[in-house]
């Protein structure tokens, strides 16, 4: 069985926490020092269990005024499930239902396609976070793509 859901607070950072440190952390070199902050304490989260084990994850803050997509993560041998399009989807949803206009994402690079085919549209130049190449993005209620990938 599959499940996606939304959670929040110490529930979130238990269940997101060892797919972020997986894919972040031991895949991608993030010192764990960046790849976890205070946001995590507010932020709306989601999650795909597949069967009794954490698969995929993602978050959306409020900072700044904007509404910020981040931490999306897909354990390596779950990726090609759309299980990455179905959180990003998710926290869109949850972005526009609670009064966001647009959706700001800073994607790596090699995520780029990634986003556009969901509907984002890159925006300036791109910057290191990290220490990995990322873009600045946006999406609206207008290019939102209605079909998942």
């Amino acid at each position: 069985m599959i499940e996606a859901r939304y959670i929040y607070g110490n529930e979130a950072l238990q269940l997101c926490a060892s797919i972020r440190y997986e894919v972040f952390t031991q895949e991608q070199g993030v010192d764990i020092q960046l790849e976890r902050d205070f946001y995590d304490h507010f932020a709306h989260h989601v999650v795909v269990i597949e069967g009794d084990l954490p698969v995929a994850t993602g978050r959306l803050i409020f900072t700044n005024e904007v509404f910020l997509l981040g931490r999306i993560a897909v354990l390596k041998d779950h990726r090609g499930k759309n299980y990455g399009d179905l959180v990003v989807r998710m926290l869109i949803d949850r972005a526009f239902s609670i009064g966001a206009n647009e959706v700001e994402v800073h994607a790596q690079l090699s995520a780029q396609g990634f986003y556009e085919g969901i509907g984002f549209i890159p925006i300036g130049d791109p910057f290191y976070e990290a220490g990995i190449e990322h873009i600045t993005m946006i999406v609206d209620q207008k290019s939102l793509q209605k079909s998942c990938q």
